[in-house]
């Protein structure tokens, strides 16, 4: 018989090493073997390092998609507080999709618990999953299934930022440790967990990918070579994100966030991997709320540029327009509604995923809405001969009223607004930010 899995306080100390640099941690816990087990783990290390126990907490989303979910939700408490763990459950509301389950759930899943490690108010805050060395394994072949490319083939990483909750990270400490060490442990320490029925319908990938494990395991394909592949494959990306940054700091200008322009003549000369990471990464900074362009599609894009030079063409919710001196990239007027927001003093609002405004003084209210082509053919007469944004661009930046006084426009300097030296009582902040498009989960 195999000896459970009993991991010595030195060994947790490395798995648990990177939950160190957070003062608030959140246990994404559902009840399975995986994530109980990490609850006893992370117990058991918290004791051992003497770390203060009111800093990690437990959070359980009922996605109310199965009956009985109510009871998983109140044996995750249970289990968390015998654990002297604080514990909420986060329920999933509203109509349910019959299409695309799975990927509808985990979206919905890391936004209930993106908005409560926010509402805690104390951040930098960890997200802490259970995913194993055998998920990684599965990720990484059903991405091999789809063709990804290198990000995609990097697997999980261990961690990384949750994009649209800024300065809450997803920590993944087990990616290491398989789910039989796990299951393992558990059963030693007389630990409970529920089974998911989910967990055996073919009907999802995952499980269908599990179900194939054992020809797998024959042929070598195991769990922790493969997730050896995946971490390799990460230290790739990791120089060719470098190489791209090089890149980007040479060629490319933002222009406040009103195109984005690229020097033709140094993206010509990269390789084309290079190249398709650049535009990707404009892409994604000024698609706005639209989905990502497929890999397919961008790489496409960047044969067709070094094919023929003149392009002009739409993508990730881009307008492209290019020669062979500057490849010119904005948002594209119409794709997606640019949605009008009031605001009063001291309201922030992150703006079609492109713009972080925020109102620090103004006695009135204050609208945001997408630039009309009368108020820009204003400020292209006072502006005169200086750099301004192509029409078409310029109709999908963020203007900011106070009543029917124009206060600013994203990505304009104030100078080259009219009336500049005689704006009302009101300090607005506006900035151009990049919400990266996440590369995998």
């Amino acid at each position: 018989m195999t000896e459970p899995w009993c991991p010595t306080p030195h060994d947790l100390d490395g798995i648990f090493a990177d939950l160190r640099a957070y003062p608030c941690a959140v246990l994404a816990v559902s009840g399975g073997s995986d994530s109980v087990a990490l609850m006893h783990l992370v117990a058991r290390w918290a004791r051992e390092i003497g770390a203060d126990g009111s800093r990690i907490s437990v959070a359980t989303v009922d996605h109310g998609l199965r009956p009985g979910s109510q009871d998983d939700a109140r044996f995750v408490l249970a289990e968390a507080e015998r654990l002297g763990f604080a514990a909420t459950v986060l329920p999933w509301r509203g109509d349910k999709p019959v299409q695309g389950v799975q990927v509808r759930a985990r979206a919905a899943r890391y936004d209930l618990l993106g908005q409560y490690a926010v509402m805690g108010g104390v951040l930098p805050c960890a997200i802490v999953t259970a995913h194993t060395e055998d998920d990684q394994a599965e990720t990484l072949l059903m991405r091999l299934a789809r063709g990804s490319g290198a990000d995609g083939l990097q697997g999980m990483r261990p961690v990384r930022a949750l994009t649209a909750y800024p300065g809450v990270d997803v920590v993944r400490p087990l990616l290491g440790v398989g789910r039989g060490a796990l299951r393992s442990y558990l059963a030693a320490a007389g630990g409970r967990w529920v089974d998911d029925p989910s967990n055996a319908d073919e009907r999802f990938e995952r499980v269908r990918i599990r179900a194939a494990a054992t020809v797998l395991d024959r042929l070598g394909l195991t769990p922790r070579m493969l997730a050896l592949a995946a971490q390799r494959q990460r230290r790739a990306v990791e120089a060719l994100d470098v190489v791209t940054d090089r890149l980007a700091a040479a060629a490319l200008q933002l222009n406040g966030g009103m195109f984005g322009r690229i020097d033709g003549r140094l993206f010509g000369a990269e390789p084309m991997e290079i190249r398709v990471r650049l535009l990707q990464r404009v892409l994604g900074m000024f698609g706005g709320r639209s989905p990502p362009a497929e890999l397919a599609q961008v790489e496409t894009l960047a044969e067709l540029l070094a094919r023929d030079g003149a392009v002009r063409t739409t993508l990730g919710g881009c307008e492209v327009r290019a020669c062979r001196a500057e490849i010119r990239i904005y948002r594209e007027r119409g794709r997606a509604a640019l949605e009008a927001v009031d605001l009063a003093a001291g309201d922030h609002v992150t703006w079609d995923n492109r713009f972080s405004i925020r109102v620090v003084r103004s006695p009135n209210p204050i609208r945001v809405r997408a630039l009309d082509p009368a108020t820009f053919a204003m400020v292209r007469r006072h502006a005169r001969s200086r750099l301004l944004p192509p029409a078409r661009a310029a109709a999908t930046l963020p203007a900011v009223w106070s009543g029917e006084t124009l206060i600013s426009v994203g990505g304009l300097p104030p100078e080259l607004l009219p009336g500049s030296s005689a704006r009302p009582d009101a300090r607005i902040e506006t900035r151009f930010i990049f919400l990266p498009q996440d590369r995998g989960p």
